[in-house]
């Protein structure tokens, strides 16, 4: 799951795109391979709202069933709970990451264009994953990203199918400026900071994830064109999902299962989200006026959510159904883009269904840069209102029962009302990339991100009540596309 659109994906929907709108070929040609790919390492300076790290790990510290560490005696103060880690954490590290691309093309006597789209990323766990104590897979751990097959013709358009951004989750957006830097607000930031009291979490199209879908496309009219995509559930790859020792939760064709609630709220993205037959539509229109390149684009997003089945195996509607409307213009004029991007819906800052009873969210994106030579420096700020962790919901469940429960309390199924929390996340970042060769770009960049919801803890390493956290980062280094 991407949280930017960079790199690879923009490369080929372009190639793919051309293809698409290039004149018959006179002659079939047998399918090319080539490979693509990216590389990129940064140093950070990062300053967030706690330099400390605490983690459930579900066991005792040492692994054993004592309640201290082994070279700790008993009345040592300061030990903490059975199953809770802290670290330290500085301030600089270093951060790298690679892709391979593996791209298919092909071409028919009657114009009709083919091929497959293959990405491996080096970044597929956050960090060390330690089973049992001894098997571990490290964060290098390379994973798939994105794959599927596409098929173009001029005159009809354009098909896609396997696991690859929706219309809206990337491939038709407009009004994100962030070809500055890594990104910006939006960009390689989130790599240096931890998610506790750290904010790191931003919703951008990328954040939709890569699940299993068909999407079509139409040729361009008069500078418009059309798209619209569908997954019947957020999970990738092949097989069913439903290992024996896992969430039942990951099965891909599960409409209702235990623990549906913390998907919905806190994960996100492929094998780990709520939302079912989720459909994205686009229409979009890309042209010139005046000599400025304008292009704007509306869409909507729409999902249904699964059931919870926690409370006595019984099926509960916890979740809203997501209903998401987006708009975004950018114009581009003598090495100058800006653009805005609105949008406003019932999802949260996961693109998770959000509960019942649960206000909408909206979110702003604003952006510009400029290219002069091989320099290109810019900017971007974004804002939105969310639903929060702290709620305080009253429901009546069969008949009048009435109770209070938080998120991590039993569902319920009807008649709901909530004293809704609210989250304001706010970014900003500005950043410079220079073209040392073709293909590599030396990059500097600063962003600061800020989290606020008035009575939720933000950084429980702190004593009270933490009701704000933000994070500064500045990295620079080197990125290579090729």
């Amino acid at each position: 799951m991407r949280k930017i659109l960079l790199g690879t994906t923009a490369v080929v929907s372009a190639v793919v795109g051309a293809a698409v709108m290039a004149p018959q070929a006179s002659a079939q040609e047998a399918p090319t391979v080539r490979l693509g790919g990216f590389f990129r390492a940064y140093y950070g300076y990062v300053n967030q709202t706690s330099q400390q790290s605490q983690v459930t790990t579900g066991q005792l510290n040492n692994g054993s069933s004592s309640g201290l560490p082994t070279n700790v005696g008993s009345g040592t103060q300061n030990v903490p709970p059975d199953g809770v880690n802290n670290a330290r954490i500085g301030k600089n590290d270093i951060s790298t990451d690679a892709g391979i691309d593996v791209i298919v093309n092909g071409k028919l006597a009657n114009g009709l264009t083919y091929g497959a789209q293959i990405s491996l990323n080096s970044s597929g766990l956050e960090g060390r994953q330690v089973l049992g104590g001894r098997s571990s897979a490290g964060k290098t751990t390379v994973q798939v990203d994105e794959m599927y097959a596409f098929i173009a013709h001029p005159r009809f358009g354009q098909v896609r199918f396997g696991d690859e951004d929706g219309v809206m989750g990337g491939l038709m957006n407009s009004g994100w400026v962030q070809g500055f830097g890594t990104g910006g607000v939006h960009g390689s930031w989130e790599s240096f900071v931890t998610r506790q009291a750290g904010g790191r979490t931003t919703t951008a199209p990328g954040g939709l994830g890569d699940n299993s879908k068909i999407i079509y496309m139409t040729p361009q009219w008069a500078g418009f064109d059309f798209g619209a995509s569908y997954a019947p559930n957020a999970n990738i790859g092949e097989d069913v999902g439903c290992p024996n020792n896992a969430n039942s939760g990951y099965c891909d064709r599960a409409y209702a299962f235990t623990g549906a609630r913390n998907f919905g709220i806190y994960a996100a993205g492929p094998e780990q989200a709520a939302r079912r037959n989720e459909f994205q539509v686009a229409a979009r229109w890309r042209g010139n006026v005046g000599g400025v390149g304008i292009a704007g684009t509306v869409g909507y997003i729409n999902a249904s959510a699964a059931r919870d089945m926690t409370t006595m195996g019984q099926q509960y509607r916890v979740f809203n159904n997501m209903n998401i409307w987006q708009a975004g213009l950018q114009a581009s004029y003598a090495g100058f883009t800006v653009g805005a991007n609105y949008t406003y819906g019932d999802y949260n800052f996961f693109w998770g269904n959000t509960l019942r009873g649960d206000r909408p969210a909206e979110q702003l994106v604003i952006g510009g840069q400029y290219v002069v030579g091989p320099v290109t420096v810019g900017a971007n700020f974004v804002t939105g209102l969310f639903e929060g962790g702290t709620r305080n919901t009253i429901t009546e469940v069969n008949g009048g029962t009435a109770f209070a429960f938080g998120t991590n309390a039993n569902p319920a199924n009807v008649n709901t009302s909530t004293n809704a929390a609210t989250m304001r996340r706010w970014g900003l970042g500005a950043g410079a990339n220079y073209r040392l060769a073709p293909g590599m770009d030396l990059i500097a960049e600063y962003v600061y991100y800020s989290v606020r919801e008035q009575g939720r803890d933000l950084d429980p390493n702190r004593q009270g009540i933490q009701s704000r956290a933000f994070s500064n980062v500045f990295l620079t280094g080197v990125r290579l596309a090729f």
